[in-house]
This record gives structure tokens, C-alpha cells and sequence, in this order.
């Protein structure tokens, strides 16, 4: 079997299946890609192909080792095939992408809330009566106190670990840990294509983890919240975020 593959109006091929499998598994190609083979009458993404697999397991293979793709006009086959692709792509459900995003934020704040709980000074806390900025300031110098100098450097290192594959999965193919997880995909919201680094990650979630770092702007974080729970219920289930870089976010699963 030889297969073609397309990607930004520019084609590739023929592979064998091993080597589309290959690749796939490497994420060298991307479930958004199109693929074509004999036996099919239009290209079509492989994430429909593979039903959100990293491999391909076609019903009905064919042994012919010489033919050519269609490309009786590869502009116009192109533009079809986005076309095609853009009304099958479905957006995914509400509470599928709530659920990625509770695993995303809970990988991030969970080793946070897991050391403040371990070396919380109880003592202390237990003789307070009220919780004003002095009394804040004594607590957090007594945790500061308890905590092995290792721990800040630790938990540092996972965040920042778990940021830099955060933004390699969404770059590479439009998925964080939870969206692998719930088979979704952040594509841009007219081509359905990846959109990139940039829009992907930094303006999707850099930027927001940024801000959920600075406490002063909590009433802020608020707004941001609610504007996202109302925007998911919207048309295309598109949040603010989604918005903002000008992304959505499909269900690759069927």
C-alpha cells in the first residue's frame, strides 16, 4: 500500500503503511494531516482514519505499488479537502473539555497544594485568631522555616518541566496531557489546522498561569472565570481563550 500526505497545501509521498505508522508514532505526522490511498475516494484527515490512533489499521488493503494520487488539479484538491475536513471537524463537548482541563490544571497546582498542606505550621495556625497580613507574613516564614531548601527548588523544576512538555505536546500535535487524555485537539478555528506554538500555548495558557500567579489580580482571575464557564455554552463551545488566540477545540474520537 502507498500513501500520499498533505499538509499546508503541500504534498508527500507515497509511504508504506509501516512507515505512515512510524511516523505517527513519532508525531512527524499529525492526525490533522490528510492522507489518500487507493481504494479511497478523497483524501480525508487521518484522525478520521484512525478514529484519534497513532496507527492505521486500513479494513481493506491493496497490494499495487504503482499508482498516482489525484491531482488532477492539486490547488483545487487541496481546497476541497480543507473544505471537507472543516465540516467534519466536531467541536468538542462541554464537559469533555472541562474534564481536560481539570487533569491539565491539576498536574500544575497539585505538588503546590501537596507541599503548603505538608509543612503548613498547624501549631500556628491553631493560635490565630484572625488572619491579617501580619499574621499571613509569621505563617509563611514558619513554613519558609520547616521546608528543606531542596523542596521550592524541586517543585520549581516540575513546573517548569511540566510547562516545557505541556508546550511541546501542543505544538507538535494540538494536545496537552489532558486533551491526549480526552482525544481533543486545539486547531485554529477556520483552517483546522495546528495553530502553532505562539496561539497554542502562550496565548492559550502561558499567559493565564502567568496571571493565576499574581495574587492582586484575583478579582480579575474572577471575571476571567466566569466569562469562560458562560463562553463554553456559546456557540462552538469556543472559551475566552479560544477567543483571544483565535483557536477551537475538536473532538478527534468519534
Amino acid at each position: 500500500m502507498q500513501i500520499y500526505l498533505a499538509r499546508n497545501n503541500q504534498q508527500a509521498g507515497p509511504y508504506t503503511l509501516e512507515q505512515l505508522n512510524q511516523m505517527l508514532a513519532s508525531q512527524q505526522v499529525l492526525l490533522t494531516d490528510l492522507a489518500w490511498h487507493e481504494g479511497m475516494t478523497e483524501w480525508r484527515a487521518l484522525g478520521e482514519l484512525t478514529q484519534g490512533k497513532l496507527v492505521y489499521q486500513p479494513v481493506n488493503s491493496t497490494t499495487n505499488s504503482t499508482f498516482d494520487a489525484p491531482v488532477h488539479s492539486q490547488n483545487d484538491v487541496i481546497r476541497d479537502i480543507k473544505v471537507n475536513q472543516t465540516a467534519k471537524a466536531t467541536a468538542a463537548p462541554v464537559s469533555k473539555r472541562i474534564s481536560a482541563k481539570l487533569i491539565d490544571l491539576a498536574l500544575l497546582i497539585l505538588p503546590q497544594i501537596i507541599v503548603t498542606m505538608l509543612f503548613l505550621p498547624h501549631d500556628l495556625l491553631q493560635q490565630t485568631t484572625s488572619f491579617d497580613v501580619e499574621q499571613q507574613i509569621k505563617i509563611a516564614e514558619a513554613m519558609r522555616d520547616n521546608m528543606p531548601t531542596w523542596v521550592p527548588v524541586a517543585l520549581l523544576i516540575y513546573t517548569l518541566g511540566l510547562l516545557f512538555l505541556q508546550n511541546y505536546f501542543i505544538a507538535r500535535s494540538g494536545q496537552s496531557i489532558g486533551k491526549k487524555l480526552f482525544h481533543l485537539q486545539i486547531v485554529d478555528a477556520t483552517t483546522n489546522q495546528l495553530p502553532g506554538q505562539f496561539r497554542g500555548f502562550f496565548v492559550r495558557s502561558f499567559l493565564f498561569i502567568i496571571i493565576s500567579q499574581l495574587i492582586s489580580l484575583l478579582p480579575l482571575l474572577v471575571i476571567v472565570f466566569i466569562a469562560d464557564i458562560v463562553l463554553f455554552f456559546s456557540k462552538g463551545n469556543n472559551s475566552l481563550h479560544d477567543r483571544l488566540a483565535k483557536t477551537k477545540v475538536i473532538n478527534i474520537k468519534k
